[in-house]
């Protein structure tokens, strides 16, 4: 049976800062579950009545944390694992890869997250060759500007499953076909929509996924993650390691490493337990809910918010199509980043980007009242 609309805010009452603020940057961070508080005071008793004994349950929820992850997306147990951050993820599989010979171009969009353009940008001391695809409007990238870039001496293209200066969505099945055809890698970072837009990484067929918790996973800082096609695993030997990814961690044997079998081999140093342990509340909340209902709230709140910029003649970078859209919308006006200021003042969050304005972001949790709410704020400090 399919599981009712959503034509209301939900689990209101499991965030606190709902009580004293507007909260319309889920985009950006997302707000803080209560679970997550008592999260962090499990990991305390643990650590505070166990000792190094405690090892023996965090090491295993690690694995608990990723499939939960994996569970949203449509990934099996097993085929995902967690890392500090999207940039340590990325730069672990740029490790993985042979650019010494004639396949190694490493194709990028220009406007993919700068932060991943560092890390790829970076691997040219080692011999790959950056291609970087352009945007003609400054918003989004063209497919066939992506799928022309692609040659047999791309090794792998590195793409935004939505772009964080619109919001616009890629066609990252096309471009997973496209990579297929050429025999390239696809690594697709899809920050900016899990827990938001639902995606499977089995029906797209996907090579590597990553993203992170803090957006709409409303997972707080410190815990990203990867997510790789089962046939790859056995071919990945990532150079960004340690002791974690070792098949015996605690033999505490000297190198060379053997990597452990399985998604544990994208182990390094001793893992971030506190950033994975407050990020599961907010995965089983999302996971609870569903993302096909959260998407649903989340396009019938975006329109209003498109409407109501358009009313006041603001330009929208963002897709006015809902199919062609993440979770936000963005509006510019004159005067946007002084407007922005004012709101944060009176705890109204939303955030600011040159050449985007302000962007707002709803999410399963946010009502029409809190959309009316900002309007009527805008209009007074204009």
């Amino acid at each position: 049976m399919k599981a009712p609309a959503v034509t209301a805010a939900l689990h209101r009452e499991e965030f606190p800062i709902l009580e004293s603020a507007t909260y319309l940057a889920s985009h950006s961070m997302g707000a803080a579950p209560r679970r997550a508080r008592a999260a962090l005071d499990e990991y305390w008793e643990e650590w505070a009545r166990e000792g190094p004994e405690a090892w023996e349950r965090w090491l295993p929820r690690i694995g608990d944390i990723a499939d939960g992850i994996g569970a949203i997306i449509g990934a099996a147990p097993g085929t995902i694992f967690l890392g500090p951050n999207v940039s340590v993820l990325q730069a672990a599989i740029a490790s993985c890869l042979d650019f010494g010979g004639a396949r190694c171009e490493v194709v990028y969009e220009a406007l993919q997250f700068p932060s991943l353009t560092y890390v790829w940008r970076e691997w040219e001391r080692y011999g790959a060759r950056t291609r970087v695809v352009p945007s003609q409007d400054g918003r989004t990238v063209e497919t066939e500007r992506t799928l022309d870039a692609m040659t047999k001496r791309t090794a792998i293209v590195v793409v935004s499953h939505a772009y964080y200066v619109s919001g616009a969505l890629a066609d990252i099945a096309a471009i997973q076909r496209r990579c297929r055809e050429v025999g390239a890698l696809l690594c697709v970072d899809a920050y900016q929509t899990t827990g938001v837009y639902p995606y499977d990484v089995v029906e797209l067929d996907l090579d590597i996924v990553t993203g992170g918790s803090h957006k709409w996973l409303c997972g707080g800082a410190g815990c990203g993650w990867l997510y790789l096609r089962p046939a790859l695993l056995e071919q990945f030997r990532p150079a960004v390691t340690g002791w974690m990814a070792h098949a015996q961690p605690f033999a505490f044997s000297s190198a060379p490493i053997a990597y452990a079998p399985t998604m544990y081999r994208f182990g390094h140093g001793t893992p971030t337990i506190p950033g994975y342990a407050v990020a599961r509340p907010g995965h089983d909340l999302i996971r609870e809910i569903g993302v096909e209902r959260i998407r649903e709230h989340s396009v019938r709140l975006t329109t209003r918010l498109a409407q109501g910029a358009l009313e006041r003649g603001f330009t929208v970078p963002t897709p006015l199509d809902p199919q062609r859209r993440t979770g936000w919308i963005g509006m510019d006006f004159d005067g946007a980043e002084r407007v922005h200021k004012a709101l944060i003042a009176q705890r109204i969050f939303v955030d600011y980007r040159p050449g985007c304005g302000i962007r707002v972001g709803p999410h399963f949790y946010t009502t029409d009242e809190e959309i009316d709410r900002f309007f009527e704020a805008v209009d007074k400090l204009q």
